[in-house]
């Protein structure tokens, strides 16, 4: 009894604001006042163990933050808040390796695209002001635009990614040129409108940053005013978010963490990035407490009113993962409402639980890191959930010789798995997504760093590489070899 006790009691510290708690403490012992009680003992209970049972929530939380400080690289910043009123704090690594400071309260990290939260949010302020609608068309405020498909594209298809805008990569020679060159706003627009579209407006779902790109210079163009100072007048006065603003590679930010990049198991200085092409879509910065104080503005209708709220978190797209007007939406059993940010220096992600009032945010000045498989990790150990701890596994050297006998393609359904050298290490790549590199534990056990994944691989009479086990999330897929 007594041990479900402590874990419903850990559940509803979460549940609760500190004032909340407080107020229960007391309903406790007026319980414990009344002469005819019958739930003496269990109050006693929870009035002694609750705060000790909360401690050791929070010493699990940390010791997890440390286990990925050192498997993963992690390094920075975990916020869980409720109402703005800390429930768990944990600050790992450095701020800057270079002169060996620990990270602050203050510290100030790129958000990358974070940054789509705030966008979303001027654009729906801007259309309850009456100052533009969902429906108007960039034929509306980019009237020299002469394809007809680009003319039709909607504001709410800007938002939700359905417009058929390719992402940066669509921009030729974006990473290896463009991205690292300063333009102007008037070259950025004439390359990004000179792409072609990947679909019909509003028939598919394509992230698109540069779609968001326009947003800010739409809003700029109604406003008459930069999309920093909207950006300041709208919300980071308003909320107090004094700690947040618009990056630029000129400026000198109070705060402002070293960046740093993960590139083959080993931490370098972060490669330069120019943020003229990133207005709108990945060009903000913040820290923690100011990122929890947004999520948390969500809790009423005091700064935004419930229809601008609806709007923002309703389900625009018809397949998950489900994207609403700058936050992706989950659903199911706990619902949450979130944005993931990647950029060199900076691997982040900032999620709000609204029926529980809980604003968790994960700042790192290292790219690239698996932040949202933390995220779904620390909302276990929250939540209190079933959770296993990750384990520090110490990989072995292998010949490449032994190496390339599992190079090749295999396959599990519809999926595809390659596997294959990158400057002589070993990785691997599954469908579309990025290649990650893979380290063996014994000599043919694998596993991932910067993803959770490990590989068996099994061989057939001859002695050949036949397939693999690929062990993912609690999963097992078992892979053929098919060259």
């Amino acid at each position: 009894m007594y041990c479900k006790l402590a874990k419903m009691s850990s559940k509803l510290y979460v549940s609760l604001k500190f004032s909340s708690y407080c107020k229960f403490l007391k309903e406790l012992i007026n319980i414990l006042s009344k002469p005819y009680s019958m739930n003496k003992k269990m109050v006693i209970y929870l009035v002694m163990w609750l705060p000790s049972i909360c401690e050791a929530q929070s010493e699990l939380l940390k010791k997890y933050i440390n286990i990925q400080h050192e498997r993963l690289g992690f390094n920075g910043v975990v916020l869980v808040t409720k109402n703005n009123e800390e429930l768990y704090r944990i600050n790992v690594g450095k701020a800057s390796r270079e002169l060996q400071v620990s990270f602050q309260n203050e510290s100030v990290f790129k958000i990358a695209s974070i940054t789509k939260q705030f966008t979303g949010m001027l654009l729906n302020k801007a259309t309850e002001e009456g100052r533009l609608g969902l429906n108007d068309s960039l034929a509306l405020f980019f009237p020299k635009l002469t394809d007809k498909s680009w003319r039709k594209v909607t504001l709410h298809q800007l938002l939700t990614h359905t417009s058929g805008i390719p992402h940066n990569e669509g921009i030729p020679n974006y990473w290896t040129v463009k991205s690292r060159l300063p333009t102007t706003k008037e070259n950025a627009l004439a390359e990004i409108f000179s792409m072609n579209l990947l679909f019909e407006p509003g028939t598919d779902f394509r992230y698109s940053s540069p779609g968001y790109f326009l947003i800010a210079c739409i809003l700029e163009s109604v406003y008459n005013d930069s999309f920093e100072s909207i950006l300041y007048k709208k919300i980071l006065r308003p909320l107090r978010m004094e700690h947040s603003g618009v990056y630029n590679t000129a400026s000198l930010i109070p705060g402002m963490v070293a960046g740093y990049h993960l590139l083959n198991d080993s931490l370098i200085a972060s490669p330069f990035r120019e943020y003229s092409f990133m207005k709108g879509c990945g060009d903000m910065y913040s820290n923690a407490d100011d990122l929890s104080r947004w999520n948390n503005s969500f809790y009423s209708d005091t700064f935004w009113s419930k229809s601008l709220q609806q709007l923002i978190f309703t389900k625009h797209t018809k397949q998950a993962p489900y994207y609403g007007y700058g936050w992706y939406i989950r659903t199911g059993k706990r619902i949450a409402y979130y944005h993931g940010g990647g950029s060199f220096g900076c691997s982040a992600i900032s999620v709000w639980y609204p029926d529980e009032k809980i604003s968790v945010v994960i700042l790192s000045n290292v790219s690239v890191l698996p932040v949202n498989e933390m995220w779904n990790d620390i909302e276990k150990l929250i939540f209190n959930e079933p959770f296993t701890m990750p384990v520090i596994t110490k990989s072995i050297q292998l010949s490449l010789a032994h190496l390339q006998a599992f190079v090749g393609k295999y396959t599990e359904g519809n999926h595809e798995l390659s596997i294959f050298f990158i400057n002589n290490r070993l990785c691997a790549k599954l469908g579309s997504n990025m290649p990650f590199e893979i380290f063996a534990e014994d000599s043919h056990k694998f596993y991932g760093k910067k993803v959770n994944i490990r590989f068996n691989f099994k061989t057939a009479e001859s002695g050949e590489i036949s397939g693999l086990d690929a062990e993912v999330r609690g999963q097992v897929l078992h892979f053929n070899k098919v060259k």
